[in-house]
């Protein structure tokens, strides 16, 4: 099961000790110093409305039968150059390396618990190393991503399906099952800071919001017996994602309010727009509802219950009333915040994108058959452009590779 990135937002003070407009948006933004020294940034508008765009470049999608034909994409990651990789799981596991021009380069590893071998692929780059976390035999190995070599390997934890990050110190960031000693602040999400080279790692626990979580997943199964979860469609989250300029940021989708953290349990900034939620009629929640079914049917893998038991399981009536303010976000290469909104206009997807200062720069809206069908469908995003998983009008895998751009 895939885990999300879950995030803390914890209720901070919110009376300014100062503020100001920014001289970057003028009245647009303000800019406040909180009393535990926390910067908060709240733009009321894009301040470059109309400037950025997601501009396709290429999509990479090699012919049936060819070596370097894809399969079922696990996960992504970008390289500095442009570089793409594409891990692929199971019998086949191995991990194919694409140049900027979509270029098939080599493949990396293979599948099994040796050396150099994994059984499931989750990615993260740095230069020309590529750390590859296997989270079904609880084991990272490092590549050279220039030849394919093997350097090494090291235990890690098991069981998360989950992306991985990088953070400002160049350490990957891999989600863990280790449980906080002290769980009088709430709930925690642990992830092992690891460096690329050697055998040091610490585990730090990001905290998040007091909930009733049993509100906002789908439990499937029957007779008391639940064989598999899922979170329920515009239930708010905790989010969470690697900083790569240090730390974390994170934060709960019901408000729109982001958190800068050093360590996720400090705070260093908040970051964030108004919004008014939009309402959820009976007929979306039944959409909702149908397109998840849908998508479990076609989704290529033995399902540990029947349709009849998904059907059961899936309450419309857990579905909120109103569209929480985003449904997940990803932190760029260059620290800047991509927030994926949660909007009625089914036929568009939409981005907040806010700036390394915090400042929300524009609205990016897109096709949405230009993206992925499925919201965590896996993505890279990098300086200068983004890389998603995603299939074509005959269901066959690609990658799909856009431009970020600045008119």
């Amino acid at each position: 099961m895939r885990r999300a990135h879950v995030g803390a937002l914890v209720v901070f003070v919110l009376v300014s000790a100062c503020g100001d407009a920014s001289p970057d948006g003028g009245s647009l933004v303000t800019v406040d110093t909180l009393p535990n020294g926390a910067v908060r940034t709240i733009s009321s508008a894009p301040t470059e409305a109309g400037q950025w765009s997601l501009e396709r470049l290429l999509d990479i999608q090699p012919p049936e039968g060819d070596s370097a034909e894809l399969g079922d994409p696990q996960d992504l990651a970008l390289g500095a150059d442009g570089t793409v990789l594409v891990s692929e799981s199971g019998s086949d596991a191995h991990v194919k390396v694409f140049d900027a021009s979509g270029r098939f380069v080599r493949r990396i590893g293979r599948a099994g618990e040796g050396p150099g071998e994994f059984r499931v692929a989750f990615l993260a780059v740095r230069g020309d190393t590529l750390l590859v976390q296997d989270p079904q035999v609880a084991r990272a190995s490092t590549f050279r991503i220039s030849d394919g070599q093997y350097i090494g390997s090291r235990p890690t934890t098991c069981c998360y399906w989950s992306p991985l990050g990088v953070d400002g110190a160049g350490r990957a960031i891999l989600p863990a099952n280790h449980s906080p000693s002290d769980t009088s602040r709430g709930p925690a999400e642990a992830y092992v800071r690891a460096p690329f080279a050697g055998t040091s790692a610490d585990t730090v626990f990001v905290w998040e919001r007091r909930r009733d979580r049993d509100a906002s997943v789908w439990r499937i199964g029957q007779e008391g017996q639940y064989l598999m979860a899922m979170p329920v469609p515009y239930a708010p989250q905790d989010v969470q994602q690697a900083d790569p300029r240090g730390g974390f940021v994170t934060t709960w989708t019901g408000e729109y309010l982001l958190r800068a953290s050093t360590d996720g349990s400090d705070t260093t900034a908040l970051f964030g727009r108004p919004f008014t939620p939009e309402p959820v009629s009976a007929s979306d929640k039944q959409r909702l509802v149908d397109d998840r079914l849908a998508g479990m049917r076609g989704n290529g893998f033995d399902l540990p219950v029947s349709e009849a038991m998904l059907k059961a399981g899936m309450d419309a009536g857990k579905i909120p009333d109103r569209r929480p303010a985003f449904e997940y976000f990803r932190v760029g290469a260059d620290g800047s915040t991509w927030t994926y909104r949660v909007i009625s206009d089914t036929t568009m997807v939409q981005f907040d994108l806010f700036g390394p200062d915090r400042v929300w720069r524009d609205e990016v809206r897109l096709p949405r058959t230009e993206w992925a069908a499925q919201p965590f469908a896996p993505t890279a995003w990098g300086t200068d452009r983004v890389a998603v998983a995603m299939e074509d009008a005959d269901g066959r895998p690609l990658i799909r590779v856009f431009a970020i751009r600045k008119r």
